[in-house]
């Protein structure tokens, strides 16, 4: 018998007709890159190509006749006995599945994956089922490292302490990080996944930086640059923020937009601190002046009032208590102790008196002041209550001078209220227990904004003449200075007016303390 392939005629499709489309099923059976194995219903092997003798490390020859749940090995028993459990399925003849298992091998001490699919039959006059092995170790690799790449940019997303948020062209998030939840006040997805991206700003805020991205003005197109706006809190407060973020586009195609937010909360306060420290330091230079100049004058004041409080004496001592002149030597006498009263409070404010400094312990001061006070008739209608810290470490002061200093602004903070309202002191320890601070804060109308920085100034008062000398809050600010410390004052008409009184730790005493 003469072969086909003797001829020599090199007419292709001659010679395709005379081999048959076996001979091509067979020479793709071999040379495919992919395991195949034909395996009859009692799960012996009829047939293997190169491929599959080369994954399961079987030589050819020996495939043949093999039990399959052999050939796969112990390892990888798990695909097996799901190809056992279909064919005990009373089911099977209603299904023509492929089942998909990953298995794991070693090819020349390499770990390999391969992805078994196995075609079961369709109809029970088919004795035979297939098992393809493809192998899948490159997908895997490349699927572990994206994995690893998206774990990583996740990570990294998160760990942001700026808010970042992605959101799809139609308002919908597919972005909101950690840093973007604590921000906003979002604790759980599905508190936020919900939300439309316009939730987040002022009415039309959303459309109005939508509108800036796509213009070239504010960095480029698609790029808006630092831009401060506000964001809502998911409790309706308004959050200042720096914005920067962009469109993301597919072949020009917007698909969805960004945003960092940076909190501007803790840049705003260290500005006002700043702003008051400024302040401060000014208030103090000019406190130092009219110290000098104060003191100047009390002693230039003081020595005549004495004459006339002692000649004004004599005279009613002469003139004796029935005397028609002697309620006006009365008044004089009067108005002359309250001119001494003056001017002590100007040598008070003026640094020319001393006193003796030592361990204070700031609750305790409080304590003896609200126990002078609250018997007051101004105090009656007034609740008044304390969140003081306990162990609050000692101070270096006076306590007869830190007393003035928080009696003066309670009393104060009394006749603001009229005698109806609250005041809440408080106390703690600050700055990693550096810093001890009192709060003193009460429901009055507050201090109108022109006032604030005039309140510490000599003289200077609200009252009506001879309610007040308007020295009060000018001499405890230079008490507190003596301590080292300092005074703000926080005032509105919706929360009242807050002062806040900060002093210095004893380190020395703090360590001690500690290392006992």
């Amino acid at each position: 018998m003469t072969s086909v392939l003797s001829t020599t005629n090199t007419d292709p499709d001659e010679i395709a007709a005379k081999l048959g489309p076996y001979h091509y099923l067979h020479t793709i059976l071999e040379e495919t890159p992919n395991g195949v194995i034909v395996v009859s219903l009692d799960h012996l092997v009829i047939h293997a190509n190169p491929a599959a003798a080369r994954f399961l490390s079987i030589p050819l020859g020996e495939f043949k006749g093999m039990f399959l749940q052999t050939a796969l090995g112990e390892n990888n028993a798990e695909l097996f006995d799901r190809v056992i459990a279909y064919f005990d399925s009373p089911d099977k003849k209603k299904d023509n599945p492929k089942i998909r298992h990953e298995i794991e091998i070693m090819e020349n001490g390499n770990r390999c994956i391969l992805n078994a699919v196995i075609v079961c039959p369709a109809s029970l006059s088919t004795d035979y089922y297939l098992l393809y092995l493809i192998d899948i170790t490159h997908q895997k690799k490349l699927e572990g490292e994206l994995r690893r790449r998206n774990a990583f940019f996740h990570n990294l997303i998160d760990s942001s302490v700026d808010g970042i948020i992605a959101a799809d062209m139609k308002g919908k998030f597919v972005l909101f990080n950690k840093g973007a939840q604590s921000l906003l006040g979002y604790d759980e997805e599905e508190s936020w996944s919900s939300l439309h991206v316009t939730g987040l700003y002022q009415e039309g805020g959303a459309y109005q930086l939508i509108k800036r991205m796509r213009s070239d003005d504010f960095g480029g197109k698609g790029r808006l640059l630092r831009h401060k706006i506000t964001v809502k809190h998911k409790n309706g407060n308004d959050i200042p923020v720096s914005f920067s973020g962009g469109i993301i586009y597919d072949k020009d195609q917007e698909i969805a937009t960004f945003g960092l937010f940076t909190d501007l909360r803790a840049m705003q306060q260290i500005e006002e601190d700043l702003e008051q420290t400024h302040n401060m330091l000014m208030q103090s230079e000019k406190m130092a002046g009219l110290g000098r100049l104060a003191a100047g004058v009390a002693h230039e004041i003081n020595n005549p009032m004495s004459g006339i409080m002692l000649y004004a004496n004599l005279i009613q001592e002469e003139l004796g208590v029935d005397h028609q002149l002697n309620e006006d030597l009365q008044t004089i006498i009067r108005e002359a102790e309250r001119c001494k009263i003056i001017v002590a409070d100007l040598l008070e404010f003026s640094h020319q008196t001393t006193y003796e400094m030592d361990l204070v312990r700031l609750n305790e001061v409080i304590h003896k002041t609200i126990t002078v006070l609250q018997h007051q008739p101004i105090f009656h209608n007034i609740d008044v209550s304390m969140e003081l810290e306990e162990n609050l470490p000692p101070i270096y002061g006076n306590p007869i001078r830190l007393n003035q200093v928080v009696m003066n602004i309670i009393v104060n903070a009394a006749q603001a209220m009229e005698g109806n309202g609250s005041l809440r002191i408080a106390s703690r320890c600050r700055a990693n227990q550096d810093i001890n601070e009192i709060s003193i804060t009460d429901s009055g109308p507050g201090i109108e904004d022109d006032m604030l920085e005039k309140i510490f100034d000599p003289f200077f008062t609200t009252k009506t003449t001879g309610e007040g000398t308007g020295l009060g809050l000018s001499v405890s600010y230079a008490i507190i200075k003596e301590h080292k410390g300092t005074i703000r004052v926080k005032s509105s008409p919706e929360s009242g007016t807050t002062f806040m009184l900060r002093f210095p730790v004893v380190m020395d005493t703090l360590t001690g303390e500690n290392n006992e």
